[in-house]
């Protein structure tokens, strides 16, 4: 190809995607949307650090809870052998 051709393809190619582009050069950050993302984002990890230490809750008491039962069979078991 000659110089010609592949500018013309460079050019065509660079306006291809400049056209494509949906950004605007004058459109800045809209901080009320980033404001609003920022606080369901806060609300949502709220909520999960609150079911996440629901579930740990529960599993300290189900722990809790078999431990106590392995420590009574222990001692039914140590009663047993006397």
């Amino acid at each position: 190809m000659n110089k010609l051709t592949l500018s013309a393809l460079a050019l065509l190619f660079t306006l291809g995607l400049a056209g494509c582009s949906d950004n605007e050069p004058d459109e800045g950050v809209d901080m009320e949307q980033a404001a609003d993302n920022a606080g369901d984002m806060a609300e949502e990890a709220g909520e999960n650090m609150e079911d996440a230490a629901e579930a740990t809750g529960d599993a300290i008491e189900d722990g809790a809870e078999a431990t106590g039962e392995a420590i009574e069979e222990a001692g039914e078991e140590d009663d047993s052998t006397y």
